[in-house]
């Protein structure tokens, strides 16, 4: 009976496990990805389209991994700064203006709805 319940409780905790890392991931769909920095201009890419309008604002997310008591490390996103899209470049891509806070290469943008 000890075995039936171990061999059942494993396959329960890696699928709570998946679960829980699908729970904080970045949503490919509606966020975009910083490709390059120059200075205060960014280019930010979308797999989906449609593009942020010119003028939208922008939250700039960087991951940060959360180890939650004893647990496993999570990955969530924490806002690390602001910015405005200043124009369309084509059609996956736009570049924006960084108006608060700090970007770098791989942080991930979402609109401030």
């Amino acid at each position: 009976m000890k075995s039936f319940t171990a061999c059942l409780s494993l396959p329960l905790l890696l699928a709570s496990l998946t679960m829980g890392s699908l729970a904080y991931a970045a949503d490919s769909y509606t966020d975009g990805w910083i490709g390059h920095v120059n200075g205060r201009q960014l280019d930010i890419c979308y797999r989906v389209t449609p593009l942020p309008a010119v003028d939208t604002r922008l939250q700039v997310m960087r991951v940060a991994y959360v180890i939650p008591n004893k647990g496993l490390p999570r990955q969530q996103f924490a806002v690390s700064g602001y910015a405005t899209v200043t124009s369309i470049i084509d059609a996956h891509c736009v570049r924006a203006e960084l108006t608060q806070g700090t970007a770098r290469r791989t942080d991930h943008a979402r609109r401030t709805d």
